[in-house]
């Protein structure tokens, strides 16, 4: 058997090196799946959590989305609301200054009226106090007049006339326009 022993040696040494070699691919392919299986594990941990990051990114997305679109409504309806009272106080100064144009108007026109009427006024102020002296005077005059009378008819003996009180006048009131 020593002759098929020798045949076959070359058989048998082909098939150690076949199976040396087959040994070496079964451990690199064992290698190479735990390190797919590794990458693999690693790949769907990473997708689970981007995917879990992914779900809190969009569920911050929408309270965000949802803050913005409220806030800016109250944003919005607080801005409204002040321009509407900014308006409503505009509308109520405007209102205070028309009223008081309107017054300085006619207190303008009473002013100049009355500062056109004003030359005349003294005129005729003056020409007054100046009859009321005569009058006064003519009035003194005629009580003196009437006392002499009242003597003379005492003396003649007539009865004397009932006296009529007089009104004596003083002084004169003067006005002064205002400019």
């Amino acid at each position: 058997m020593s002759a098929s022993a020798d045949a076959l040696a070359p058989t048998v040494q082909q098939l150690q090196q076949v199976n040396a070699e087959l040994q070496r691919r079964k451990v690199d392919a064992e290698k190479d799946r735990d390190l797919f299986r590794d990458l693999y594990g690693k790949a769907s941990t990473h997708a689970s959590e981007v995917t879990k990051e992914n779900n809190t990114l969009q569920e911050q997305l929408t309270l965000v989305e949802g803050q913005l679109r409220d806030g800016l409504a109250m944003v919005r309806g607080t801005y409204e609301e002040r321009v509407r009272k900014l308006e409503d106080e505009a509308r109520r100064w405007k209102g205070m200054y028309d009223v008081l144009a309107a017054r300085d108007r006619r207190t303008d026109d009473e002013l100049r009226r009355r500062a056109a009427l004003q030359p005349e006024l003294e005129a005729e102020n003056a020409r007054l106090k100046e009859e009321l002296q005569k009058l006064g005077k003519d009035y003194h005059q005629m009580e003196d007049v009437l006392v002499q009378l009242a003597e003379q008819e005492e003396a003649d003996g007539i009865p004397p006339v009932p006296k009529v009180s007089t009104v004596k006048i003083t002084s004169v009131a003067t006005t002064k326009v205002v400019e």
